[in-house]
């Protein structure tokens, strides 16, 4: 079990830098893809991939008046970016691959408790599901 997304396997967090393009613009991070997919506006997207620090980008999403219907499409969009990341990435697919038999539980001191676990047992791991799942779907295909 990894439950902590740190140390050696600070790659699954996606405040990981490893670009990622997601609908045609290429961010610095997962991070990034995500806080700029909370909006439909073209332009402001573009700002977020200017950002240098996931830190900074994740304050900025925070701050935004998010699109209508975010609460309904976040998870599929944090798939999509994350399998866009570990696919345009072929090193840190190799090392999501090398997780293979290990439950991943993003474990959190901030109290995220739909990405992730705050206390490890309390909360949703969405964001372990999907690498998870993720890892699953390539193990299939090769």
């Amino acid at each position: 079990m990894i439950t902590s997304f740190d140390g050696e396997y600070r790659f699954l967090s996606n405040f990981w830098m490893a670009p990622v393009e997601y609908e045609g613009i290429v961010y610095p991070s997962s991070e990034h893809a995500y806080q700029a997919a909370k909006t439909l506006n073209k332009d402001l997207r573009g700002a977020f991939a200017e950002i240098t620090s996931p830190g900074a980008v994740k304050r900025l999403g925070q701050t935004i008046t998010m699109r209508p219907d975010w609460e309904d499409v976040k998870i599929n969009v944090m798939r999509d970016i994350v399998a866009a990341k570990f696919e345009q990435n072929p090193e840190l697919m190799e090392k999501l691959m090398a997780t293979k038999g290990h439950e991943l539980i993003e474990g959190n001191t901030w109290g995220d408790t739909f990405w992730g676990e705050c206390p490890l047992g309390k909360g949703r791991n969405e964001l372990g599901k999907i690498l998870m799942s993720i890892r699953d779907d390539i193990t299939k295909i090769f």
